[in-house]
């Protein structure tokens, strides 16, 4: 069997790493450091490296399609995204917290830059994909599943003493009619 991008575990994760490090480094001045990765198996019970705390939970979700499909969820917890959105804004945590607009749009920006940088490196190796708009997710004490993926993992980052999440779920489809093309 041909060995595809899917098997090339510590290639898909220097993908991750650039991406979620070159957005941090961008867009917050932050370095991004990989706390840790996860392969998540068909079957396994999914668990959210987040911390729960009583802010909740906020994800970005953008889509992929083409020869490489799939979906990437950007996320932390609500009162992380409140802090970093008052970094990336220049304005005051009371600024930001005034309802979910303004992180909503930068958790929705930070989301569709990582999941850009992640999806140009896949048309750089020829897995040619498009990209959809994010979405906002915003909760308590869940978890995101997913079991039509050939490929999901998890990576952790710290970005400085804050946690940002990393989702993966993706699969292949050299056959596909959509080339990943407009």
């Amino acid at each position: 069997m041909t060995e595809t991008l899917l098997t090339q575990t510590e290639e898909i994760e220097r993908m991750v790493v650039y991406a979620v490090g070159e957005v941090s480094r961008t867009m917050l001045g932050i370095e991004a450091k990989l706390d840790f990765r996860r392969k998540v198996n068909k079957g396994d019970v999914s668990e959210s490296p987040l911390e729960e705390d009583d802010s909740g939970i906020v994800f970005g979700n953008v889509g992929f399609v083409g020869i490489a499909s799939g979906m990437v969820y950007f996320g932390m917890t609500a009162s992380t995204a409140q802090r970093v959105a008052a970094k990336m804004l220049d304005m005051s945590i009371a600024e930001v917290s005034d309802g979910h607009a303004l992180v909503n749009d930068v958790m929705g920006e930070l989301s569709n830059m990582t999941a850009g940088a992640f999806k140009n490196q896949l048309c750089d190796r020829g897995y040619n994909c498009r990209l959809s708009i994010p979405s906002i997710i915003r909760g308590k004490y869940f978890v995101v599943e997913g079991d039509e993926a050939e490929l999901r993992e998890i990576y952790s980052f710290k970005l400085g003493e804050e946690t940002v999440v990393f989702e993966l779920f993706m699969k292949l489809d050299r056959d596909s009619d959509d080339d990943g093309r407009l």
